[in-house]
């Protein structure tokens, strides 16, 4: 038996600090017939068997645990049984395995939710492939699910990409959406999220109504591919990149879902939000762990205005760099808490979820362009399933597969706050993509309210019941 080792500083980030699971995923959505059980498992096992980060075993920190970090212990092999299994969301509910037909969409994001609000199982390598039959519509699915500090989302990617047939066609775009991002570089390929830096400063928190208990939830819905182009067009120049429309199209959304910010309780201060960005350099391409780090930036909740949000989101991004409290902070801080010991690398991640630092996460990203299949079977989409933050948080992402975007909303919030919130930034999107002086709601058009602005065209009151039963068709 080969001896554990450490943890880095980002995977100690990443071990339950924060009191969340900390399970990332990524569904992919297929035509056809699924494939058999044990014909995934054989698949698994040619394709991921040698995969050394697929064999570690995630340990406690020995006693005492307040000081020690946790550890790697790699296996000889993995058991494909137990990490390959099969549902059929006509039983979901009861996380067993059945051999009829389905198609419930709703019992399919109740899966999807249940996937990432749950810890996986100790004792074993963090990470399970959940083959879903008669996941929405007559399509079944496959979903990889992990530990964070096993896996990030662009590992994600690159383990189901070896897993499917196909070949990333010319043009891929891999941007982060910060576009002088070749400054990161200097930061290492193994950083976390931002934690709470001395000086970083503490914002404004979502309001929440006293007394309830915040409570983790799900939503997903497919978008307007035309809707999101436009969007992108929507500033000058080279315009905007999938981040800034997120963003913006989050700051609008919560202004929905909460209010206007004038009337929030507390202080005016900044509500931050933040996006990722993937470290790897082109010589670790396909290198499998965690190699992220992120911007966190104000974002523009007190602007009435769609565009003027959008265009503040440009601003804040175009700021981003080493000496703007970005990758070079979080170098010397995550550095200097490293070498105190992994107890105050926890501390920092766990100052790092009070309510007012950075509860808005967006993730936006775009799938390698194919044709992508298993077995024959055409990928149609894929579902990102970010993790559950600290409660009064939320997370959005955002996907490109082909043309077909999907948004997944994650709250820790109000029980139910994630499809409320993923059917307000569907709409937030299509105002991006108007006129401001033409959208519905923004100042100058026809003001609506409620049912009325979902009533309004069909596509819309279809996203909405996709984040209730799925996506429409």
């Amino acid at each position: 038996m080969e001896t554990s080792t450490a943890l880095s500083p980002v995977e100690e980030v990443h071990c339950g600090a924060r009191g969340v699971p900390e399970t990332v995923g990524m569904a992919a959505l297929f035509t056809g017939e699924p494939p058999g059980a044990d014909a995934l498992r054989a698949r698994v096992a040619e394709r991921w068997g040698a995969l050394p980060r697929l064999r570690r075993v995630l340990l406690p920190p020995a006693p005492p645990a307040r000081l020690r970090g946790h550890r790697w212990l790699p296996l000889d092999r993995f058991d494909v049984r137990r990490h390959v299994t099969a549902v059929n969301t006509a039983v979901a509910t009861a996380d067993t395995a059945d051999s009829s037909g389905g198609g419930d969409g709703a019992a399919f994001t109740a899966l999807l939710g249940r996937l990432v609000t749950r810890a996986l199982p100790a004792g074993l390598p963090p990470w399970r492939l959940t083959l879903v039959r008669g996941a929405d519509r007559g399509r079944f699915a496959v979903v990889l699910t992990a530990h964070h500090a096993l896996l990030d989302g662009r590992s994600l990617e690159i383990l189901l990409s070896r897993l499917f047939d196909g070949t990333p066609g010319r043009g891929v775009r891999r941007g982060t959406g910060v576009r002088a991002v070749g400054a990161l570089g200097a930061a290492g390929p193994d950083r976390p999220r931002p934690p709470a830096a001395p000086g970083a400063g503490s914002g404004r928190a979502l309001p929440l109504p006293p007394g309830l208990r915040p409570r983790p939830d799900l939503a997903w819905t497919e978008v307007d591919a035309d809707a999101v182009r436009a969007a992108r067009r929507a500033l000058p120049g080279l315009g905007a990149t999938l981040n800034e429309v997120l963003l913006a199209a989050a700051a609008g959304a919560l202004r929905t879902v909460h209010g206007d910010p004038d009337r929030w309780p507390g202080a005016p201060r900044p509500l931050y939000g933040s996006f990722p960005v993937d470290l790897r350099t082109p010589r670790e391409d396909r290198m499998l762990g965690t190699a992220v780090s992120a911007v966190r930036v104000p974002l523009p909740v007190t602007a009435a205005d769609p565009g003027e949000r959008l265009a503040a989101c440009r601003g804040a991004l175009a700021a981003f760099g080493p000496l703007h409290g970005g990758a070079d902070t979080v170098r010397r801080t995550v550095g200097a808490a490293a070498l105190l010991g992994p107890w105050a690398v926890r501390l920092l991640a766990s100052l790092s979820c009070s309510p007012g630092f950075c509860p808005v996460t967006c993730l936006a990203f775009g799938w390698p362009r194919g044709p992508w299949s298993l077995d024959g079977r055409p990928l149609e989409r894929i579902v990102p399933l970010p993790p559950v933050l600290a409660p009064g948080a939320v997370c959005l992402a955002l996907t490109d597969y082909a043309g077909a975007y999907t948004l997944t909303a994650v709250t820790h919030t109000l029980p139910g706050g994630a499809r409320p919130l993923a059917g307000a930034l569907t709409r937030e999107l299509a105002l991006l993509a108007r006129p401001t002086g033409s959208a519905p709601g923004a100042p100058g058009g026809p003001a609506m309210s409620g049912p009325a602005r979902m009533s309004r065209t069909g596509r819309f009151a279809g996203a909405i019941r996709g984040t209730r039963n799925g996506p429409p068709r």
